[in-house]
């Protein structure tokens, strides 16, 4: 039996309600379980967790800490939330925790957002957050030393990532201020996770299914949340076409599909908010044979990740045999700005179930166009034998959608749409953000139920700052106790369980 950590009185619990069993809500369940301060029901629509449609499982694994160019701010806040979930979740990282950050030498290139920055400016910061960290928190190495976090890629290490590189004219070093096709301005190799996420959602599934064994959260499948109402008490969910339930709190954790859910009122300043969904396709990729006679040991020297700054494109090892490429040029493929205003918003459910309707292209034309634009820099891409093409949710919150200084300065924070109940409930309506945010998030949304219990003298402050709080860092620090709270200890099921697993939901 799970060891909980507050063991207050059943009468002082709150009835929270989270919808959507993904990573999201199975990460917040599973935490409020460990500190058992709650009854807690997940409603999930579909007969599963992590459903095929789900942006938990259409996700290439990367733990972002070195995207978002010359934003000091924004660069510490992902590198510490990246090294929380490698913390948490060390037994889910893929490959050899590098990623290759390549900068094309191009006109218009946007891998840096701050006029005057350069890439190694970047990497410089990195390393002095990291070693800043490591002064308070030496056991948290992850990475080595500071100095062994970023490596420059000289031309001639360029070798075994491209397949073919053309010579500069010094032999050795990149010239940022030539344009040349095929020739990149710089290149770094990051000591950075991408998760297995075949593995990671396994875990997951197993997790919640412990919980839900061990009756210390409740369940629901099929169980499709339409509405949520105010009454006197807290708040009253319309479920299906008939039934209804009342909790002290909810947690909408559906992203895209929780904007089908008409919400309560909320602020005037929130109110002019709302959600930015977007479409994003990326191809699934297998190494032919003939591949692997001309480049023998691209497996082994691929490394985890190939990033193409500026232009957006990836190439990404998952699961383990199999390669996620994406493209700036295909990418992004719609987007909708839902402003919370309180009425009911769907998504065209086509954006998902044909997608040839809306784009006028075939899932094969795309899967070949992404391979030609990343050839343009890699050319054994183009080789590659085209599997699937994989197609998710991303929402993030704006008033309206953000340029990409916009978007690399936004604030994740998500509790930002919530309603505070006279009772002293709330509704916590979360956005959507980066894989790399989740555990953080989930903490933070905990921090803000734990709020209540503090308020109303239930718990001290002290209690729970024994167990759980944000240092003036924005870190969440945790107790050794918490640290297991997403499962850290949990042995995976047997391997022909989890490959079932993946293969039904459809991971890879």
């Amino acid at each position: 039996m799970l060891k909980t950590l507050f063991n207050i009185p059943p009468q002082d619990k709150q009835k929270i309600a989270i919808i959507g069993a993904g990573a999201m809500g199975v990460s917040i369940a599973s935490i409020l379980a460990r500190l058992g301060i709650a009854d807690i029901t997940i409603f999930e629509a579909e007969s599963k967790p992590f459903n095929t449609k789900g942006s938990s499982i259409n996700n290439t694994g990367i733990l972002h800490h070195f995207v978002y160019g010359g934003h000091p701010n924004t660069l510490a806040q992902f590198f510490h939330q990246s090294l929380l979930f490698r913390k948490l979740m060390p037994d889910y990282v893929l490959g050899d925790s590098h990623v290759n950050y390549l900068v094309p030498n191009e006109i218009g290139n946007t891998a840096i957002y701050q006029d005057g920055v350069t890439f190694q400016d970047v990497a410089d910061s990195l390393i002095q957050i990291y070693q800043n960290h490591l002064q308070d928190y030496p056991y948290d190495n992850f990475w080595g030393q500071p100095e062994d976090l970023i490596k420059t890629i000289h031309e001639d290490e360029m070798q075994s990532l491209l397949g073919e590189v053309s010579q500069s004219p010094t032999g050795n070093t990149w010239l940022a201020n030539e344009k040349r096709d095929g020739i990149f301005a710089g290149a770094l190799k990051v000591k950075q996770s991408v998760l297995n996420m075949g593995e990671y959602i396994c875990h997951l599934i197993n997790l919640i299914e412990l919980l839900s064994a061990q009756k210390l959260v409740d369940i629901k499948y099929t169980k499709k949340v339409n509405y949520i109402d105010i009454n006197n008490s807290g708040f009253q969910l319309k479920i299906d076409s008939s039934d209804s339930q009342d909790f002290d709190i909810v947690i909408n954790a559906g992203y895209a599909r929780g904007l089908g859910i008409t919400i309560p009122s909320i602020t005037a300043e929130e109110e002019k908010e709302g959600n930015l969904v977007k479409l994003k396709v990326y191809g699934l990729y297998k190494i032919p044979p003939s591949l692997h006679l001309k480049m023998p040991k691209l497996k082994e020297t691929f490394s985890s990740t190939i990033m193409i700054r500026g232009q957006y494109g990836g190439i990404i090892n998952v699961g383990y045999d199999c390669i996620a490429i994406f493209s700036g040029l295909e990418y992004n493929q719609h987007e909708l700005h839902f402003p919370l205003d309180g009425f009911t918003r769907n998504l065209p459910i086509e954006w998902l179930e044909n997608i040839e309707k809306i784009t006028g292209r075939s899932e094969e034309d795309f899967l070949s166009s992404i391979k030609d634009d990343l050839s343009r820099w890699i050319p054994w891409v183009k080789e590659l034998e085209a599997v699937k093409l994989k197609k998710a949710f991303q929402v993030y919150p704006g008033r309206k959608p953000a340029n990409d200084l916009e978007a690399a300065q936004r604030d994740d924070n998500p509790v930002r749409y919530m309603y505070q109940h006279k009772s002293g409930g709330k509704y916590i309506h979360i956005p959507g953000f980066k894989l790399t945010s989740i555990p953080y998030y989930a903490f933070q949304t905990v921090l803000e139920i734990l709020s209540i219990y503090t308020t109303r003298k239930i718990l001290t402050q002290a209690e729970v700052n024994n167990h759980i709080y944000i240092n003036n860092n924005s870190q969440i620090i945790l107790s050794s106790e918490m640290e297991y709270a997403l499962g850290k200890n949990l042995p995976q099921t047997d391997y022909s369980q989890r490959v079932k697993i993946i293969k039904e939901w459809e991971i890879y």
